[in-house]
C-alpha cells in the first residue's frame, strides 16, 4: 500500500510543474487534480471519473497508471447501486353486490334507448313534400386531349456517286441549290464520292454515267436512260 495523492504530488513537483501546468497537459481542472492529491476523492463527479482522472494524471506525470488504479481500486471498492424492491400494487376487487347494481342500471339503459328508437321509427310519418328521388344520373365525363406525337423524321445516311459508265461533271451544295458550294469537279469512269448524312443539292452533267444511292438504296430522279443534265436534291 502507498499514499497516491502524495505520490502524484511528488512526481509533479519534481518535474518542475504547477498545478496550472498540469492542467494544462491532463485536460483535468485544477480543483479535480488537488482533490486527486489530497486523496479528497469524495470531491470528484464519482467512482468511475476518479479511477479515469487517476490514470490520466498518471500517465501524464509518466507513472505506472495500472500501480495507481490497482491501489485505488483496492482501497476504494466500486459502490454497488442499491436497486428498491418495488412491490406489485394489490388489485382491489369490485364488491359482487356493487357489480350486480351496475348491470341492473345498465340494462334499464339499455331497454330505454331501445324503446325511444323504436317509437320514433313507429310515430315519424314521412314527409308529406319530400322530393322524389332522382330517376336518372347522368355522369359528364371530359374527353382527354389526345396529343399526337410528331412524326419522327427521315435518318439520312451516307450518299454515294459511283462513275460507273464514264465521266461526269458533278456539283454538290450543302442543304438546296444555293447553299455552300463542297464539291466541283468532273467524276472520271471508276471514281467514287461519299458525303455524309446531310441534305445535298447535286448538279450531273452525265447522269447516265453515274449511280447514286443513299444507304445503300438507290435514289430516285437518275435513270439509265437520262441523256440530259439533272439537278437532283437528295
Amino acid at each position: 500500500m502507498f499514499d497516491i495523492g502524495e505520490s502524484l504530488a511528488a512526481a509533479r513537483r519534481a518535474q518542475g510543474l504547477d498545478l496550472a501546468a498540469a492542467e494544462e497537459l491532463t485536460c483535468i481542472r485544477q480543483r479535480n487534480l488537488q482533490a486527486l492529491e489530497s486523496e479528497r476523492f469524495e470531491l470528484l463527479p464519482g467512482w468511475t471519473y476518479t479511477r479515469a482522472f487517476l490514470r490520466t494524471y498518471a500517465n501524464a506525470l509518466g507513472l505506472d497508471a495500472d500501480r495507481f488504479v490497482a491501489e485505488f481500486e483496492e482501497r476504494f471498492p466500486e459502490p454497488v447501486d442499491e436497486i428498491p424492491l418495488v412491490l406489485p400494487r394489490r388489485r382491489r376487487q369490485v364488491p359482487m353486490r356493487l357489480f350486480l347494481v351496475i348491470a341492473a342500471l345498465a340494462s334499464v339503459g339499455v331497454f330505454v334507448a331501445w324503446s325511444g328508437t323504436a317509437n320514433d321509427k313507429i310515430s315519424t310519418p314521412p314527409a308529406a313534400n319530400a322530393a322524389p328521388p332522382p330517376r336518372h344520373v347522368v355522369h359528364v365525363v371530359k374527353a382527354a386531349r389526345v396529343v399526337s406525337a410528331p412524326a419522327p423524321k427521315p435518318v439520312l445516311r451516307t450518299l454515294v456517286i459511283r462513275a460507273i459508265s464514264g465521266d461526269c461533271w458533278v456539283q454538290v451544295r450543302r442543304g438546296g441549290a444555293t447553299g455552300p458550294v463542297i464539291y466541283e469537279s468532273t467524276l472520271h469512269q471508276g471514281g467514287t464520292l461519299r458525303f455524309g448524312p446531310v441534305k445535298l443539292w447535286i448538279r450531273f452533267g452525265a447522269p447516265w454515267n453515274v449511280d447514286v444511292r443513299r444507304g445503300g438504296k438507290p435514289v430516285a430522279g437518275i435513270t439509265p436512260t437520262q441523256r440530259t443534265p439533272i439537278d437532283l436534291l437528295a
